[in-house]
């Protein structure tokens, strides 16, 4: 019996957590890829007291270095199995910056670290004939009404990184409808999903002033996140692949995110800035 596998981002707490949580309870092996062994080893450790030993596997992952993304499908390739769903969790709000190649900190860490996560690992998609790709947007992207390409090699540049938070979620969706496009019918599905206003780490490093606006509007747990992020690991593919899901159930983006020219010039400026960091 092939056991199915799954890669989860960012899944040392929050959302993550909770998803690496419900696919080894249905007997998925779960692969968790995060920065620190450290603050992810009380999950593995959970994981493994309820459904048994060898359940979990930690892969060191840092989404801000193309290096240590290239150095995680390595190690996981190691493992000589197939991957059946990957779920692009990780992110981050409100800090400010860039990554290691000089991309804007949120659009690098949050879109691109993903998008060549996936490149990287495409082939293992492949292998497993009916792979689901899942990547985690926000209804914050509607606020986005140009993507502008020379800012995303640029610095934060605006004062809560909030801005380029929505830009980095916009990509995620644009990225999903392409994916789709492409890899569909090599048995890879495709899926955008909102969450909702979860209550976790990743709003840490939002500036203090606004905090508060978040907590008045009423924020999830990382469980009910969660359920809205594993409704697309488990919906029909045959009709939903390649679509925008919030609150469970197909939803409709905004109109930027429905620009097919615009998710092809992505798709093509992003392995264009692949292949020039590459091995």
């Amino acid at each position: 019996m092939n056991v199915k596998t799954a890669l989860v981002t960012g899944a040392n707490t929050g959302i993550g957590k909770e998803i690496a949580l419900s696919f080894a309870s249905k007997g998925i092996k779960v692969f968790i890829a995060s920065r620190s062994y450290d603050r992810t080893l009380p999950v593995i450790q959970a994981i493994e007291k309820l459904y048994g030993a060898h359940k979990c596997e930690w892969l060191s992952l840092d989404l801000g270095s193309i290096k240590s993304i290239d150095r995680c499908a390595d190690s996981f390739f190691e493992q000589n199995v197939s991957l059946d769903y990957l779920v692009n969790n990780a992110g981050f709000a409100g800090s400010r910056g860039s990554t290691k190649e000089g991309f804007e900190l949120a659009f690098g860490v949050n879109y691109f670290g993903h998008y060549v996560l996936t490149r990287r690992l495409e082939c293992a998609l492949i292998r497993s004939k009916n792979a689901r790709v899942v990547n985690v947007s926000s209804k914050v992207h509607s606020i986005v009404k140009k993507l502008d390409f020379a800012s995303l090699r640029k610095p934060t540049k605006s004062l809560s990184g909030i801005n380029e938070y929505a830009v980095s979620k916009l990509a995620n969706i644009l990225f999903t409808s392409e994916l789709h496009r492409r890899y569909a019918s090599l048995g890879i599905s495709s899926f955008a999903v909102h969450p909702g206003l979860v209550d976790t780490e990743i709003w840490r490093t939002l500036p203090f002033f606004l905090r508060p606006i978040l907590k008045l509007k009423g924020m999830l747990t990382p469980e009910e996140g969660a359920r809205n992020v594993l409704q697309c690991a488990f919906v029909d593919a045959s009709t939903h692949s390649g679509k925008y899901f919030s609150k469970c159930t197909p939803s409709s983006p905004s109109t930027l995110a429905t620009d097919q020219e615009l998710a092809i010039k992505l798709w093509e400026q992003s392995e264009s800035w692949m292949n020039h960091y590459s091995k």
